[in-house]
């Protein structure tokens, strides 16, 4: 199968509207499905998307597709955004299958959070000449949310994993282990913000936390620094100390050695 061009714009079915008023659906509920594939489960306010049409037709004829699509409620009743492929449809044979070109859906920034509906348009020729646009009957709802809830997920993730990793390390400092506990706090903090759904507080929980982690992780370098060398300065005090005593034992065994050498003087004859 030949690659699809892909548009990337609110489009319009053009053969549906001009035709709409005078001409019926020749392709009937029953005789296709569509199952999607959304590339994020995670659909937040003017972010994007990709979503893959998963096309079956149950029709014992031949079905030529020049446009799919999909509708959303906050679109205007007569619009879609998908792919217009009309410069090379798309021929699916009787009973056949088709998965269609990703699609690149945007969110608008302005759609309101909560839950929305949409569904699935495909319009095409059944047969030779028969028009049909098709839309799914299935109800679909889709989530979206705020922004904000994108950047906390990603947050909470990473403060989550560097906690456990900090508490791994059991921390010698005092500094450390209280820094540490500060950003348990702040982390504990952000869930229970997130519940409340205060998504800004929420992440600068987070980011409070984060900031606590780093500094503790400075504070144990720098302790474990100071400790090693101060562990080095006492082996080298040590040993010099070793030393000392050491050539302070062989100059009183050499000293004592001397004076046991030494001659006796004799007393003077009278």
């Amino acid at each position: 199968m030949k690659p699809f061009r892909l548009v990337l714009v609110v489009a319009y079915f053009s053969i549906f509207c001009a035709l709409f008023s005078g001409v019926g659906s020749a392709l009937d509920q029953d005789e296709a499905a569509v199952s999607l594939m959304w590339s994020s489960q995670t659909l937040c306010q003017g972010s994007s998307v990709t979503v893959t049409v998963l096309f079956a037709s149950g029709c014992s004829e031949e079905l030529t597709i020049y446009r799919v699509g999909l509708h959303f409620d906050w679109m205007a009743y007569d619009s879609f955004v998908g792919l217009d492929i009309s410069d090379n449809p798309v021929i699916i044979p009787s009973h056949g299958t088709c998965a269609f070109d990703p699609m690149i859906i945007l969110i608008p920034e302005d759609v309101s959070v909560g839950t929305h509906s949409y569904f699935v348009g495909i319009e095409g020729f059944q047969g030779e000449s028969t028009y049909f646009f098709w839309e799914d009957s299935n109800t679909r709802t889709l989530l979206i949310q705020d922004p904000k809830v994108e950047v906390y997920n990603e947050l909470v993730t990473r403060v989550a994993s560097n906690i456990t990793e900090a508490v791994k390390a059991t921390y010698q400092s005092s500094e450390a282990q209280s820094l540490l506990e500060q950003a348990e706090n702040a982390y504990a903090q952000a869930l229970s913000l997130a519940n409340e759904e205060n998504w800004e507080k929420a992440i600068s929980a987070l980011q409070n936390a984060s900031t606590y982690l780093e500094q503790a992780d400075i504070e144990e370098q720098n302790y474990v620094e100071a400790k090693s060398q101060q562990d080095k300065l006492l082996i080298i005090a040590g040993v010099v100390a070793v030393g000392v005593v050491a050539v302070l034992i062989i100059i009183l065994m050499v000293t004592r050695k001397r004076k046991q050498n030494a001659p006796v003087n004799q007393p003077a004859e009278a």
